[in-house]
């Protein structure tokens, strides 16, 4: 049989090669075959069997405008603690956790007393004028914290610049208001559902005292169960497994001729791997946001804490496989280092 010229599949090419896929449709071939949840499974199976432990905070993109945004050359002050320079509250949000907070610029918070100061570039409330105590408090803010293992945590940011005569004191309440409970208190009781809102309290001995600042307050909860046991240890919980790459070589230009320089990355599969509640194949499976910060957890690099410089993803017919970043470190001094 002669087919060239009519250049059939399966007989294209000179010499009667064959090329490519022997099947009517290579489309249908690879969808039943499901090519790509095979790649992805197998790449899974290495995470598990080698993935380094990190924590992953993404930056918010969208929401509450941090009153530090300015928009004369529209951006935000990167040492601001209420969104580390991203212009959004509360800034970071950290991968597997449930967080609410309480900002100066929040719609809901009610101010007593106390007034937003003009005087520094991220958000903070003082006393006013004549005033020695003044509150700001939340609205109630809706929760449950059903995971395995999960116990609260907090961070409140204020400023005392006189120890002696002025104080900032943090509370939250689980009845609306009706009773306080100092915020070191909150990982102890631990509540597992209800509702939760924050109260600041500033105060100082005369009003002729430099006013306490308060800026924020966090709290968030693990939302992923802890699983999969080894040397007593968890595998997984609210983070990720990230793979390294094989190192590339590249040749520096330099003023005294080329020098070889070896550079690494990272990879990992979709975000769903590790959080259930993800639909895979979508914009949450992605290492999304502005900015995303890797903190090592284990090895000889742990906790050390890195900034996602670049990522790129892979989706043959549009099914995630890979994501693939490079990170460079994060100065113990710079302002993203304090992210919460």
């Amino acid at each position: 049989m002669t087919c060239w010229a009519g250049n059939k599949p399966g007989c294209r090419g000179l010499g009667h090669s064959a090329i490519g896929s022997w099947s009517r449709s290579i489309y249908q071939r690879i969808g039943a075959d499901q090519t790509q949840a095979k790649e992805r499974a197998l790449l899974e199976d290495q995470i598990r069997a080698g993935g380094i432990k990190s924590d992953l905070w993404q930056s918010v993109s969208s929401g509450q405008q941090c009153a530090c945004y300015k928009e004369s050359n529209q951006q935000s002050d990167r040492k601001c603690r209420s969104c580390y320079g991203t212009g959004y509250v509360p800034g970071f949000l950290k991968f597997g956790y449930t967080t609410e907070w309480m900002s100066v610029v929040d719609t809901d918070v009610t101010l007593t007393n106390l007034e937003i100061t003009k005087k520094f570039h991220s958000a903070k409330v003082i006393l006013q004028d004549g005033e020695t105590t003044g509150t700001i408090e939340s609205g109630d803010k809706t929760f449950s914290r059903t995971a395995i293992g999960s116990v609260w945590e907090h961070e409140a940011v204020d400023f005392v610049r006189d120890d002696t005569n002025t104080s900032v004191t943090v509370e939250y309440s689980l009845d609306s208001g009706s009773t306080w409970s100092d915020i070191s208190n909150l990982s102890t009781v631990n509540p597992s559902s209800g509702t939760i809102r924050f109260r600041a309290t500033l105060t100082r001995s005369s009003a002729s005292n430099l006013s306490p600042l308060f800026e924020i307050v966090r709290a968030r909860y693990p939302r992923i169960d802890l699983s999969e046991q080894f040397n007593g240890e968890y595998l997984f919980g609210p983070w990720i497994r990230i793979m390294r790459v094989i190192p590339v070589k590249r040749e520096a230009k330099t003023p005294y001729g080329d020098l070889p320089k070896y550079t690494s990355g990272f990879w990992v599969t979709g975000l769903s791997m590790f959080d259930p509640s993800i639909t895979p194949n979508t914009d949450e499976d992605l290492i999304d946001g502005r900015y995303n910060l890797i903190k090592i957890l284990e090895g000889r690099n742990v906790d050390q804490r890195y900034i996602i410089t670049s990522i790129q993803h892979s989706d043959p017919r549009a099914y995630l496989v890979t994501q693939n970043f490079e990170m460079r470190v994060e100065s113990p001094e710079g302002p993203r280092a304090a992210a919460w």
